[in-house]
Order: C-alpha cells, then sequence, then structure tokens
C-alpha cells in the first residue's frame, strides 16, 4: 500500500474543501437554542504531516453560539478527534496495524518524521477493535457493509477501507468521509 497521496497537495486541498463543506452546513443549521453562530476556529498542530501541507491544518472548524455560549464543531475528515495525528495519517497507520515491528516502526518514522510507541499502536488497535464496534455509529451503519464479524476478524480497519471502491487516495477519502460522523455530534466517539 502506497502512502504517495499523503504527499499530494490535491489530497490534502481535498479534505480542506470537505471540511469547509461541513463547516458551512453546520453554520447554516445553526444552533439548537437558535441562536446565530459565530466563527470560532481553534488551532491545531498535529504530528507528521510535510511543512507544506501543514496550513491546510493549523485550525479546525468551530462555532460559538451567540446567545447560550455552546461551541459546536461540525464532522471532519482533516481531524479524528482530539488525536495528536491528522486523520488521514492516522487512519493509514491504523489500516498497517498488522502487528507492532521495528521494520514498520522504521518506515513510519523514515516516510512522516514521527514515532509511534508500541503502547500508541496498541491502544489505536484495541479502539478499533473493541471500542469503535461498540460505537452507536458503527452499531448503525454496519447493516451497509459485509457481516461485522468478517470485518472485525480480518486485519481491521483495513478490511474496512477495502471495502470502499477505487485507488488508495478515493478509498482514503471515502473512508474519511464515512467515518467524518465519529467526530462531532451525537455519534462522536473520539
Amino acid at each position: 500500500m502506497s502512502q504517495n497521496f499523503l504527499f499530494k497537495a490535491s489530497f490534502h486541498l481535498f479534505l480542506y474543501q470537505i471540511d469547509q463543506e461541513f463547516a458551512n452546513k453546520a453554520k447554516q443549521q445553526g444552533c439548537p437554542c437558535g441562536g446565530q453562530l459565530h466563527q470560532a476556529d481553534y488551532p491545531r498542530s498535529p504530528f507528521g504531516l510535510p511543512a507544506q501541507f501543514r496550513d491546510k491544518y493549523d485550525e479546525r472548524f468551530s462555532f460559538c453560539c451567540a446567545v447560550c455560549r455552546k461551541r459546536i464543531t461540525p464532522q471532519s475528515v482533516r481531524f479524528f478527534g482530539r488525536r495528536w495525528f491528522p486523520a488521514p495519517l492516522l487512519l493509514f497507520i491504523s489500516v498497517l496495524t498488522l502487528g507492532v515491528s521495528k521494520r514498520r516502526c522504521a518506515q513510519i518514522k523514515r516516510y512522516f518524521g514521527i514515532t509511534i510507541s508500541d503502547s500508541t499502536w496498541r491502544r489505536w488497535r484495541l479502539w478499533w477493535r473493541v471500542s469503535f464496534v461498540t460505537t452507536p455509529f458503527w452499531q448503525q451503519a454496519k447493516g451497509s457493509f459485509p457481516p461485522a464479524e468478517q470485518i472485525i476478524q480480518g486485519p481491521f480497519p483495513r478490511v474496512l477501507l477495502n471495502t470502499f471502491k477505487g485507488m488508495i487516495e478515493e478509498k482514503m477519502h471515502l473512508l474519511s468521509r464515512f467515518l467524518a460522523p465519529l467526530t462531532a455530534g451525537v455519534l462522536r466517539a473520539v
């Protein structure tokens, strides 16, 4: 599986545009209390991105209600909750988690300039195999995929990624968009 798509400006620009669409939709929907939403983006400094793409990840779109002061953070394909790594990199590395090895750690260090500890790899695998599959999001969505037992028993989330059609870049776009509800709202799980 090639990581080259993570070094393309068009890939990161497309994710940024998707997040802008999510932000525009959230602003149009407004606050549940009926108050006006004001832009209240917050800074992010995720790990593992080449310098030329960091400007697409330096802020997470967010809003604040003028009346109740509640923060409304729309879905995102660039960020996966509060994780330090941007969503495409986290998903790509999670897809590779067939087991922790010195070789895989060295490859990630060489390609992305980050070191991922054994405990982080294990925590991510545990999240995918235990926490993710119990989320309300997955409970609602799993009917659209092959039987859940087949997906989870395979190299998860790689099997999930492979249910999408296209080249790896297209699959990552589709998987990111599919998982976006996990990053905001009532289905938030990260």
